[in-house]
C-alpha cells in the first residue's frame, strides 16, 4: 500500500506553480497555517499531515472557523492578539484552500466572504500625508525604522507600487544623484519629486551606515537589499542574536509602516493606499485588500 502523501510537499508543489511572488507568499503563509492547524488537533507533527487531510472539506472549515476566531493567530494584531480575524484574512485563507484544491484535482469552492477595500488616498492627499510623516518623528520608533518607513512610503506614492513590488528592490535601482532622480521598480523607472528624493536619500545614508564594517565580513561584499533591519534580532535556537543591517522581511516593514501610520495619523493606513494606481496580482486578491493578521 503506498504511503499516504505528505501535505508539507503538496503545497510546496503548488505555491511552486504560482508566478508571483506576492502570491506565493499569501498561500505559502495561509496553507501552512491549515497544516499547523491540523497537526495540533490531531497531535502529530505537520509531517504526518497528509493531502487527504487537507482536502476534507470537514477539516477546511473547523480550520476557517478557528482562524476567524483568531484562535490561530501568530503574533497580536491592531485590536490584541484574541481579536477576530479581518474579513480580509478570512478570504485570502478561503481563496488559498479553494486554488490548492483546485490544483489537487479536488475543488471544494469554499464560499469566502466579500473583501473589504480600504479607500485610497487621492494623489493630494497621498503627497501631503508624505510631506507630514517625513518632517514628524514619532516618540517611541527608532529613528533609522522611522526613515525607512517614510522612504518606503515615498516609493509608493512615486511609483504606485505596493510592498510585493518594493520589497525586492537593490540599491543599483535607486538613481538619486541625476537631474530628474528615479527609482526601478517591478522592471520599470519611475521620477521621485524632491521631497521623495530627501526621503529616500535619507533612508539610503542610514543604509550604508547599518550594513558598514562587521557585515562586509559576514556578507562578503555589500548588502545589496534596500530595506534591511534596523535594530538586532533575538537569539534563536543558541545562536546569537543577528546585527542591525540585514535584509528584512515583508512582516517587519509592514508592522514598522502600521506603528508609522497609527502613531503619526492617529490611525494605521495600509501603505498600499499611497499608491497611486490600482493593480492586482492573480485577480484572486486586489492590490488594496492585503490580509491582516
Amino acid at each position: 500500500m503506498n504511503a499516504p502523501a505528505r501535505g508539507t510537499a503538496a503545497v510546496k508543489r503548488f505555491v511552486a506553480t504560482l508566478r508571483a511572488e506576492a502570491t506565493q507568499r499569501l498561500r505559502r503563509t495561509y496553507l501552512n497555517e491549515y497544516i499547523a492547524w491540523l497537526a495540533e488537533q490531531q497531535q502529530c507533527g505537520t509531517s504526518r499531515v497528509t493531502t487527504e487531510d487537507l482536502l476534507d472539506e470537514e477539516n477546511a472549515l473547523a480550520w476557517l472557523t478557528a482562524a476567524q476566531r483568531g484562535l490561530t493567530r501568530r503574533r497580536p494584531g491592531l485590536h490584541g492578539p484574541t481579536a477576530p480575524a479581518a474579513t480580509n484574512s478570512m478570504a485570502a485563507r478561503t481563496s488559498s484552500v479553494n486554488t490548492f484544491s483546485r490544483y489537487c484535482g479536488r475543488p471544494l469552492e469554499l464560499q469566502p466572504p466579500a473583501a473589504e477595500f480600504a479607500d485610497r488616498l487621492t494623489p493630494t492627499e497621498a503627497h501631503r500625508t508624505l510631506r507630514l510623516l517625513t518632517g514628524h518623528h514619532p516618540a517611541g520608533m527608532l529613528e533609522a525604522t522611522w526613515e525607512r518607513s517614510v522612504a518606503l512610503i515615498a516609493l509608493a506614492v512615486c511609483t504606485g507600487h505596493g510592498i510585493g513590488a518594493l520589497h525586492p528592490m537593490r540599491l543599483a535601482d535607486l538613481e538619486l544623484e541625476r537631474s530628474l532622480p528615479r527609482a526601478r521598480v517591478a522592471g520599470a523607472w519611475y521620477p521621485l519629486d524632491a521631497v521623495s528624493r530627501g526621503a529616500v536619500a535619507r533612508w539610503k545614508a542610514t543604509h550604508k551606515a547599518l550594513t558598514a564594517g562587521h557585515l562586509k565580513a559576514l556578507k562578503g561584499g555589500r548588502v545589496e537589499e534596500v530595506w534591511v533591519t534596523t535594530a538586532p534580532g533575538r537569539p534563536r535556537g543558541g545562536q546569537p542574536a543577528p546585527p542591525a543591517g540585514l535584509p528584512a522581511a515583508v512582516r517587519t516593514l509592514e508592522s514598522a509602516h502600521r506603528k508609522l501610520t497609527a502613531t503619526a495619523l492617529g490611525t494605521p493606513l495600509l501603505l498600499e493606499q499611497f499608491c497611486g494606481t490600482e493593480a492586482a496580482d492573480d485577480g484572486s486578491e486586489g492590490r488594496m485588500s492585503p490580509p491582516s493578521r
